[in-house]
């Protein structure tokens, strides 16, 4: 079902994850990549990582893209104010403003800024840009929400383990099942463990299983 804007008033738009119905399948980041056109690369706006579990069943998915943040780094960092956030807190970015300066990539703790390369896309593939590769990111497809659409993501998920909407909102549905805390699930952050952005990723996490015994 489709977000209806008429009558849904989003002050902070969130991704809500439910790590038990993931499957790892990679159909929202194929999906994602492909609106969006991204070439492979160095460049990803979301990504899916499989990593092992001491408890069954010995494996677990995360998946992530740009988390949108309250506070974001990647905002304080740039300097070329290339980077802004919506009143919606929705974070995006003008690459015609970006001067690759980079910083923004070694301040977000999630590592969701990226610059690509020659062979990912062409070099000032746009006239408006002044440098060779911008900085680009997930824009949590603010196009489709602003229409009343779901993004890519969600309306790719197989396994529904993909929600966006309202933050308040989705913490009152998920009560007692979500974590906002994202810092106990590996690879989550890239550079350091820094909790003080305040990331719009609300994560239900998969209960493991205690399995003791022989084969």
């Amino acid at each position: 079902m489709e977000i209806n804007k008429k009558t849904v008033q989003v002050k902070r738009w969130a991704f809500y994850f439910d790590q038990s119905r993931c499957i790892g399948c990679n159909a929202c980041t194929v999906a994602c990549k492909d609106w969006y056109g991204v070439n492979p690369g160095p460049v990803r706006y979301r990504t899916q990582t499989t990593y092992e579990t001491d408890e069954a069943p010995f494996f677990q998915s995360l998946v992530m893209s740009c988390n949108h943040c309250e506070n974001p780094a990647c905002l304080a960092a740039c300097a070329s104010g290339a980077i802004s956030k919506r009143s919606d807190g929705i974070v995006i970015v003008d690459r015609n403003k970006c001067q690759e300066l980079k910083s923004c990539l070694s301040a977000c703790p999630f590592g969701a800024p990226g610059m690509a390369d020659d062979k990912q896309e062409p070099v000032k593939g746009n006239e408006k840009w002044s440098y060779n590769h911008p900085m680009q990111k997930c824009n949590m497809c603010y196009d489709l929400l602003d229409k009343g659409e779901k993004t890519i993501c969600e309306r790719s998920c197989v396994g529904h383990a993909i929600e966006v909407g309202d933050y308040d909102e989705l913490m009152a549905k998920h009560a007692g099942t979500v974590q906002v805390n994202i810092s106990q699930f590996p690879y989550a952050y890239k550079n350091g463990n820094n909790t003080s952005t305040g990331p719009s990723f609300l994560i239900k996490p998969r209960k493991l299983l205690n399995i003791e015994g022989e084969l």
